[in-house]
């Protein structure tokens, strides 16, 4: 039983470790990119899948909620509800290459959801309600070429 422990925990530890020196290869990457063309935009791109039924309901979250915080905070995201394919909601937020995160920052946007929602507690619960909505949810990182900046 012990060996099973150590070989799970062994497991982990390279499993972690694989991931964190790819996200650190990625991050170098993709600060190296941006640096050598300062016209290309970079961002986060989040998809989603709701659960049968879910979809009306989980979109009035995003339109009633969060849509407003992105406005507050001065945000500029690309939403898109999906009428077909595979998922259906994928936003866009741009990101900061050089620290990794959206602009304006993701804690940004959690003080200004707290805010809007009453407190810390209120904005998890919105958020909980949110991902109880979801099936299946992936993030990736794209580039807008210089060539179709606006």
């Amino acid at each position: 039983m012990q060996l099973q422990t150590v070989v799970v925990h062994s497991v982990r530890r390279v499993v972690i470790g694989t991931i964190a020196v790819a996200l650190v290869a990625l991050a170098i990457q993709l600060s190296a990119n941006a640096a050598d063309n300062q016209n290309t935009s970079w961002y986060q791109v989040v998809s989603f899948r709701f659960k049968p039924g879910k979809t009306t309901e989980a979109l009035q979250i995003i339109h009633e909620h969060f849509h407003k915080v992105e406005k507050a905070i001065g945000r500029k995201v690309m939403p898109f509800d999906y009428t077909t394919g595979e998922w259906d909601h994928v936003v866009y937020f741009p990101l900061d290459t050089a620290k990794m995160d959206t602009i304006p920052s993701q804690t940004e946007f959690m003080k200004a959801l707290a805010d809007q929602e009453g407190g810390k507690e209120q904005a998890q619960k919105v958020f909980e309600s949110f991902f109880e909505l979801v099936v299946a949810w992936k993030s990736e990182i794209a580039q807008l070429p210089a060539a179709w900046a606006p």
